[in-house]
């Protein structure tokens, strides 16, 4: 238990240092052009959306309908070669009226990110923009019911995964002969991996899409998922399943160079294929990253798949020799499986105060009480393997196994599932306020703890495009004593002001905008802002 505790202290001191303020696992649109809620005084040629991170080259979708619901024919949705982060589409020439821009795209670890906004064409806001972004948004569903069956397939080519590697951990060295079992336990690994890996491929496009079961046989959208780092991956491994099988048949070679250097070769490979199109891949400093991921799959390998070729060989193993031989491996892998873990996924939710802010943190802090379980469970079998009691060896190792099958499951929802704060990245705080006749329309997207975009857009008496002079605006937090923050605003219209700001808590802020018009007055706008995390 004390290797225990120093594993974790360490974990949480190096996140500490690395994680916070690094990870963005999910893309989030950070602009776009028409920005929300623009005026436009004539139509735009192309509609920009800006992400945080790459998204992939496929998959992405950007849709245009108008103010009586329907759909604008619009230019087919590229991703810039010379930005992967941006994606646009061509535009018609469009007549007054208000539109609803409706996106999709996929990051770069292969999950899709939805959402909307308004802008309008003409000389002032005719209003009812809310009300048809959520009617269009409930006309149009983006969501697909295949989350839970690609999870599935996620869990089977997991498992397979770590059952090859660690059967070939757990093999090497004359010690072990080439058992039938062994061979058994190599073949049925790869069928699992197969039929996972073969799910994820076909499961992944019309997932990432928004579409249905009728998806799932559709050429053209394996054709784009293969383009994608995860479609990749899946032909990799498929491949990679036809050189397991040749290392399952010649089993009884084991000893030679030439098998040992194809198994250690393939069990590297098949581990990178999902650090290169996980999480790890997404964001800053992803070489390093990805890296930490390897050893981490690698670790976990040793590990839990080691314990499984233990159980699946026990009646092979008349002897300790086995069992001695997985609890030194497992004495390096444990710790080395925690330490990875634990600093992967407090840098991808953001920092430790984050943790308890989205399903993701919370699935994680499931996840790493399951894993302290089975840590647990594997110090009590350690024990017993020196007092040489072989069948309560065996007793804790089924509930070891048990509960590791648990965490894998765990982990496999945890994949598809977004480290960003839920239910608020799409959330947007408007109001809107007269001084003077002047109406100043006030939005903050999103109205959560972290950079949003600041709008104000002024409709002086009778419509008048009569420009202001200047817009200041700056933010404050009484209950923290914060001093205010203040929000660069450009001009990027007619009387639409726009600015990012880096919200640092959630609370009840205090909204301050001061507008000097044409003829040198000061309006002041205020308003009670509530963000929340």
């Amino acid at each position: 238990m004390r290797r225990l505790v120093a594993t974790f202290a360490i974990a949480v001191g190096l996140a500490a240092v690395v994680a916070p303020g690094v990870a963005s696992a999910h893309a989030i649109l950070d602009s776009s052009s028409p920005t929300a809620s623009a005026v436009l005084t004539e139509s735009p040629s192309e509609i920009i959306l800006d992400f945080n991170e790459s998204v992939e080259s496929s998959l992405n979708e950007i849709r245009l309908f108008d103010a009586q619901q329907r759909e604008v024919v619009i230019g087919r949705t590229q991703r810039r070669s010379s930005d992967p982060s941006v994606i646009a589409a061509e535009v018609p020439e469009l007549d007054d009226g208000l539109y609803v821009v409706v996106w999709h795209a996929v990051s770069a670890d292969g999950h899709p990110v939805n959402g909307a906004f308004p802008f309008e064409i003409g000389t002032r806001s005719s209003g009812g923009a809310d009300q048809l972004v959520q009617r269009i948004l409930t006309r149009v569903d983006s969501d697909s019911p295949l989350g839970n069956p690609l999870a599935t397939a996620r869990f089977l080519a997991f498992v397979g995964t770590l059952l090859l590697i660690g059967a070939v951990v757990m093999s090497r060295g004359p010690a072990v002969p080439a058992w039938t079992s062994l061979g058994r336990l190599l073949r049925a690994s790869i069928v699992v991996f197969v039929i996972g890996s073969t799910g994820v491929l076909l499961l992944q496009g019309p997932y990432a899409s928004g579409r249905g079961w009728g998806g799932v046989l559709d050429a053209g959208l394996v054709g784009e998922v293969v383009s994608t780092r995860i479609g990749l991956a899946s032909l990799v491994r498929l491949a990679l399943a036809v050189v397991w099988a040749g290392l399952a048949v010649s089993l009884a070679h084991k000893n030679g160079a030439g098998w040992r250097n194809a198994a250690v070769m393939a069990s590297f490979l098949t581990a990178a294929t999902w650090s290169v199109s996980g999480h790890p891949s997404a964001g800053s400093a992803s070489p390093f990253w990805i890296m930490v991921d390897l050893v981490h799959v690698c670790a976990v390998a040793a590990w839990a798949g080691g314990l499984a070729t233990l159980w699946w060989l026990r009646h092979d193993a008349p002897d300790d020799d086995l069992t001695s031989r997985f609890s030194r491996i497992a004495t390096v892998a444990m710790p080395v499986a925690v330490l990875t873990g634990s600093i992967q996924g407090v840098h991808i939710v953001g920092g430790i105060g984050a943790v308890t802010g989205s399903s993701y943190g919370r699935l994680l802090l499931v996840k790493v009480a399951l894993v302290l379980v089975a840590v647990v469970m594997a110090t009590r079998a350690r024990r017993r393997i020196v007092a040489s009691d072989r069948p309560g060896v065996f007793a804790v190792v089924r509930t070891e196994l048990a509960v590791l099958t648990i965490v894998l499951a765990l982990t496999s929802l945890i994949v598809g599932t977004s480290p960003n704060a839920e239910g608020n990245r799409n959330r947007s705080f408007n109001v809107t306020l007269v001084q003077s006749s002047v109406v100043a329309d006030i939005a903050v997207e999103p109205a959560r703890a972290g950079a949003a975009q600041v709008h104000v857009t002024l409709t002086p008496p009778g419509g008048s495009l009569t420009p202001v002079s200047k817009v200041r605006v700056q933010i404050a937090l009484p209950s923290r004593g914060l001093p205010a923050i203040p929000v660069d605003m450009l001009a990027i219209g007619p009387n639409h002001w726009s600015g990012i700001v880096q919200i640092p808590y959630s609370g009840a802020w205090t909204f301050e905008s001061r507008v000097t018009t044409h003829d040198n007055r000061i309006l002041l706008y205020r308003t009670t802002l509530d963000v929340t995390k």
